[in-house]
C-alpha cells in the first residue's frame, strides 16, 4: 500500500516537471516581446517617389528604446546600385528623420545580400536608437530622383530592442 503511493507520487511529480521543462524551452524559443516585423508588397506599379509607407509596430510594453532596421527585397531587373530612402519616427514625441542608402550592389555590379533565384535582400539600420510608443506610425519613403521605382518587389521594416 505505502509502494503504490510512493510510486504514485513519484509519476505525479515527474508529470510536473515534464510540463514544466517542456513550457520553459517553449519560453525560450519565443521572440524577445518587444520585437517587430513586417513587410509591404509593391506591385508592378513600382515604388512611386511620393508614397510614404507607414508601419504601426505594437508592443506589449507601451514604451520601448530600440533600433530600425529597413530591408528591401528587389529583383535582377533593378536599375541602380543602391536605393536612398528617408526613415521617420517620433522619439519621445520628437519626429526625427534619417536618411539611409542601402546599397544592392557592388561597384561592379554584382548583387549585395541574400536571396533565392533572382531575388534578394538587403537590410540596413538606422544608427541611433529611439523610443517608440506603441502603435505609432513610423514612416519609410524613397527618395531617389526617379519618379517609380521599378525592380523592389518588398519594403521591410524591423523594431531590435535595445539589451537592458
Amino acid at each position: 500500500m505505502l509502494r503504490r503511493a510512493i510510486d504514485s507520487l513519484i509519476h505525479t511529480a515527474t508529470q510536473i516537471f515534464c510540463v514544466a521543462v517542456a513550457a520553459s524551452f517553449l519560453y525560450s524559443c519565443s521572440l524577445s516581446s518587444n520585437e517587430y516585423a513586417a513587410y509591404c508588397d509593391f506591385g508592378s506599379d513600382g515604388w512611386r517617389y511620393n508614397r510614404t509607407i507607414h508601419f504601426r509596430p505594437e508592443h506589449p510594453d507601451s514604451i520601448c528604446r530600440g533600433r530600425l532596421a529597413v530591408a528591401l527585397r528587389h529583383d535582377g531587373d533593378f536599375p541602380y546600385k543602391s536605393v536612398w530612402v528617408e526613415t521617420t519616427v517620433s522619439d519621445a514625441g520628437t519626429s526625427r528623420t534619417d536618411t539611409l542608402e542601402i546599397p544592392l550592389a557592388d561597384r561592379f555590379g554584382a548583387w549585395q545580400g541574400h536571396g533565392i533565384g533572382s531575388s534578394y535582400q538587403v537590410i540596413d539600420t538606422v544608427p541611433r536608437s529611439f523610443t517608440h510608443v506603441s502603435g505609432q506610425l513610423i514612416g519609410v519613403r524613397q527618395i531617389m530622383r526617379a519618379d517609380t521605382l521599378h525592380g523592389i518587389t518588398q519594403l521591410g521594416i524591423f523594431f531590435i530592442p535595445d539589451k537592458p
